[in-house]
């Protein structure tokens, strides 16, 4: 439990650092993820919902839900770079960040994306210290040590906005997240954090138990747990953020936030039209 209260106490000095950075000219980041800050300073969940559906109505909805960010999954979902796209609009459009879950860290994958004007891009699978640099320069400009390319269109509201003001700024716009899903992440976890330039970490408990090839899977759940309360810690020691995926209950929520862990999915867009679905057939039928 002490560890517990000092990631949360880690995590609120980063917040009020953040606060005071803002009031002496740093760029105020959007209402979107001013609003979800916010609740991680207040100790509140922040919960959205994995969207592998390729209609961006899914989006939308989980927006107007009440969700804080929608998961937008470009990695395993079925969608292509319009359907992101729209996705993107769809979630913003709604009051929730649009997090889009990339392929990998290869910059030229990432820009159109990154141009779409985005709140967050997730990286999976980033196992070492050297794809966790990939993923930061992917998403920075040369001017500050990255590969992206100059060309952003919704980020800059089509034009309206004034784009050298962007370029300077762009690094710190949009939140670069790391997924920590693999017994190697987890051997590499010190130094993944303390890589430069990025905003949260992400334990991502399915395939993080599934390269425990070794562990009787009884004793999975408490190693993940394990693995959430360490890399919430190292993360607020780094000034940054923790995510991690939950069940749709309050008290499933509620215990990631005793690891410190701030921000979670609560579910799957597919899995939960299945689940109502099965449910309401199987009632029917009995």
């Amino acid at each position: 439990m002490q560890a517990c209260i000092s990631v949360s106490q880690c995590a609120c000095h980063f917040i009020h650092t953040r606060e005071k950075k803002i009031r002496k000219g740093v760029p105020q980041l959007n209402e979107r993820l001013q609003r979800i800050t916010e609740k991680m300073r207040q100790g509140k969940p922040v919960v959205g919902v994995f969207v592998l559906f390729a209609d961006s109505s899914v989006s939308e909805i989980v927006g107007y839900s009440g969700c804080d960010f929608v998961w937008i999954d470009s990695e395993h979902g079925m969608m292509d770079r319009r359907e992101i796209y729209h996705h993107v609009l769809a979630a913003q459009s709604a009051g929730a960040c649009a997090f889009v879950r990339v392929p990998g860290v290869e910059y030229y994958q990432i820009k159109n994306t990154l141009d779409m004007g985005p709140d967050g891009i997730i990286f999976p699978f980033v196992n070492t210290p050297e794809i966790a640099r990939q993923a930061v320069e992917a998403c920075t400009y040369p001017a500050d040590g990255g590969k992206r390319g100059i060309g952003p269109l919704r980020a800059i509201r089509y034009g309206l906005d004034n784009e050298p003001d962007y370029l300077r700024k762009a690094k710190d716009e949009v939140w670069k997240i790391f997924q920590i899903e693999s017994m190697e992440a987890v051997e590499h976890l010190d130094e993944i954090a303390a890589v430069p330039g990025y905003q949260s970490l992400f334990v991502g408990p399915a395939d993080l138990g599934m390269s425990m090839t070794d562990v009787p899977p009884q004793d999975k759940p408490e190693l993940i747990a394990q693995v959430q309360r360490r890399t919430a810690r190292l993360a607020a020691e780094n000034g940054k953020f923790c995510g991690s995926c939950a069940g749709p209950t309050k008290a499933s929520c509620m215990e990631l936030v005793e690891r410190g862990v701030q921000w979670m999915t609560i579910a799957q867009d597919a899995r939960i039209v299945s689940a109502y679905l099965s449910d309401a057939v199987r009632n029917i039928n009995s």
